[in-house]
């Protein structure tokens, strides 16, 4: 039987004591240990609980907490439900202060340009970020995509993106880490994000108001 390098770590941990030793001279005559090496004491209980199922019961809680942590993670903080209708523009423009270069020392980008992404690809979907948890904005959020899920990309700050995926047929995406809401200042949800002109609009709309 195998064991992985993980398991048998942890095993060893829960055995420290069989390993730990001082040396404190020599008084006598030394003759060879009669018990079991720690390598071997190990590998006899890792058996023991393979036998007995404990190990198989510690692999699926292992497994079951891993696809936990997948499919339920952590609310994004500090977002709070929208109550009134808000607009902001946001110029997704980035100015480079230092020179961009090759490998070689080629400048591609000189320190100073500015740059305006929209100029370059245009946003082919509307960005949707909801609270999955509140089940006005899953509501109001799942009617616009049912309409045409080809313009609008879901994207959750809080709940289950794989329960929402599976029972609207449509991906739905996280917003891991904050990094989407911090890049663009969403404070408030359901919010829209969507391209007019060389701009971004964000309009944060509460879920009563969505039709």
């Amino acid at each position: 039987m195998r064991f992985s390098k993980a398991l048998v770590f942890l095993l060893i941990l829960s055995c420290a004591e069989v390993a730990q030793a001082a040396y404190l001279g020599a008084i006598g005559p030394v003759y060879p240990i009669g018990e079991e090496n720690a390598l071997t004491l190990i590998m006899k209980k890792l058996r023991e609980k393979a036998q007995s199922g404990a190990l198989q019961k510690f692999q699926a809680q292992a497994v079951r907490r891993s696809i936990n942590s997948v499919t339920n993670m952590p609310p994004v903080e500090g977002i709070v439900a929208a109550t009134q209708r808000t607009r902001r523009r946001i110029d997704p423009t980035v100015t480079y202060t230092q020179a961009i270069t090759t490998d070689t020392g080629q400048i591609v980008i000189p320190a100073g340009t500015r740059i305006n992404p929209l100029e370059v690809m245009r946003l082919s979907k509307s960005l949707i970020f909801f609270d999955g948890r509140d089940v006005a904005q899953r509501k109001a959020v799942h009617r616009l995509v049912a309409r045409d899920p080809t313009k609008v990309k879901p994207i959750l700050i809080a709940g289950s993106w794989l329960e929402i995926t599976k029972a609207w047929h449509t991906q739905v995406y996280y917003d891991q880490q904050r990094l989407l809401s911090q890049r663009f200042g969403i404070r408030a949800v359901p919010s829209v994000i969507y391209q007019q002109g060389n701009q971004l609009v964000l309009d944060e709309i509460p879920a009563k108001e969505w039709q």
